[in-house]
């Protein structure tokens, strides 16, 4: 019988891991992968022919069987080894369970299943009759050390008071992260923050845009400023505009940081002034186009260079001269907080002016990366209700913070994993890229 168990949760742990994409495919079967292709082309049998010896395996069934044996061998050792942590698990659950007095009329806790999340990520469900959540919460910190993990967060399941889910992590991330070395972001480049073991940055000139999502007090708006400094402070030949729907409030730290020292900073406070702005970029992004077709390139960075290029070669000064009259247009970085306002139904604005606002993000959206426009967009949930899905799908990067629901994950990254999150680190988020998902800590605004 728990031979049968062990080979049942081994094969559980092998469907689970691939179907969620998270099976480290060359760590387990990198070697027998590359074996398994050695007897496949018979290369065990050129290899003796060459050495002259006799050391090689017949083409026949168990060649072929051992062949395939070899391939899958990674994916059973994998399956054999999270089948033995979980059955560990099980028992340390009993033990521990018992060490924190969780049970209710003698009867303990039972479980039910614990699967991955990400690499370092897991989510354990566990069966809990009689013994509500808050006595887990209380014992939080006895798990932990009795586990040697990172209780995450603790909930219910929807409308079952019995089964409770713990979000746990195998690694540890810093909870608050001051950025050090600001000026090395530099042509583009901005700093999403630290993930398990590794830092994470992009590149906004090579991505495009950038969509910044979760509920309110999660760090949205302090990764937007943070942003925003970098891009001024780094990228002095391009502007950028920071569009405040929350009249005002975030505008003052940034003011106070760069609207003194930086000329690329440029700022429109309230509802009304962001969206009379957002409805001019449509002539904007226009001119910008037909002067760019009309120097014979095919995007911006191209359009740059040919400006460089067309200057002539003459003494430092006058050169320095020609091309700055030569290069009109520069780089635009547009920071949109609250992008949702533009959206909804408001008496600041009417509904031409409105429209007229939609109209330049969804071109943007499109045809901005080329005229060398890009923006970086944040809302609570950009849902059809509340956002231009069609914008949504010209935003390859996305960062997410934390989730009230899972549906409002679901609704920006395509999964559950921002509901995850543990609400009260502040600054904690996923970012999204493709179908890859990261957890990472962003940095703190000073």
């Amino acid at each position: 019988e728990r031979v049968f168990k062990f080979l049942w949760i081994a094969s559980q742990e092998i469907y689970t891991c691939i179907r969620t994409e998270n099976f480290p495919v060359w760590r387990y079967c990198g070697v027998g992968i590359i074996f398994s292709y050695y007897l496949l082309f018979d290369l065990d049998i050129k290899l003796a022919q060459f050495f002259d010896s006799e050391f090689y395996l017949e083409p026949n069934s168990y060649k072929l069987a051992l062949t395939l044996f070899t391939a899958a061998s990674g994916l059973i050792f994998f399956g054999f080894e999270k089948a033995s942590s979980r059955m560990k698990l099980t028992n340390r659950l009993q033990k521990a369970f018992d060490y924190c007095d969780l049970k209710s009329g003698g009867l303990y806790p039972s479980f039910i299943k614990d699967e991955p999340i990400d690499e370092y990520v897991r989510q354990m469900k566990i069966f809990v009759p009689g013994i509500p959540l808050q006595r887990f919460k209380d014992k939080k910190i006895e798990l932990e050390a009795h586990f040697n993990v990172n209780i995450v967060k603790m909930f219910e399941e929807e409308n079952d008071k019995t089964r409770i889910n713990m979000v746990y992590s195998m690694r540890d991330l810093p909870t608050s992260l001051l950025l050090e070395n600001a000026e090395n972001y530099v042509d583009g480049d901005i700093p999403i923050g630290l993930g398990y073991g590794t830092e994470i940055k992009i590149n906004l000139k090579d991505m495009g845009h950038m969509l910044v999502a979760g509920q309110t007090g999660g760090g949205k708006s302090n990764f937007l400023k943070t942003v925003t400094s970098i891009l001024c402070f780094n990228n002095t030949d391009a502007d950028v505009h920071f569009l405040d729907f929350k009249e005002g409030i975030e505008m003052m730290a940034l003011k106070n940081k760069l609207g003194s020292t930086q000329k690329n900073f440029h700022t429109k406070d309230g509802p009304e002034k962001s969206i009379e702005y957002l409805g001019g970029l449509i002539e904007v992004l226009t001119t910008r186009l037909n002067e760019i077709k009309r120097s014979g390139a095919i995007n911006f960075d191209e359009y740059l260079k040919k400006q460089v290029g067309a200057v002539p070669q003459v003494n430092t000064e006058i050169k320095s001269a020609v091309q700055n009259k030569v290069e009109k247009l520069k780089r635009l970085f547009i920071v949109i907080d609250e992008v949702a306002e533009v959206y909804v139904k408001s008496p600041v604005s009417t509904t031409e002016r409105k429209t007229k606002a939609r109209e330049a993000i969804n071109k943007i959206a499109r045809q901005g990366r080329a005229a060398g426009v890009h923006l970086i967009v944040a809302t609570q949930k950009p849902d059809s209700q509340s956002f231009d899905q069609t914008v949504k799908t010209n935003m390859p990067a996305i960062l997410c913070f934390p989730m009230p629901s899972q549906a409002a994950s679901v609704s920006v990254l395509g999964t559950k994993r921002a509901f995850d999150l543990n609400p009260e680190i502040k600054g904690r988020a996923i970012y999204k890229f493709g179908p890859a998902l990261h957890e990472v800590q962003t940095y703190y605004f000073q």
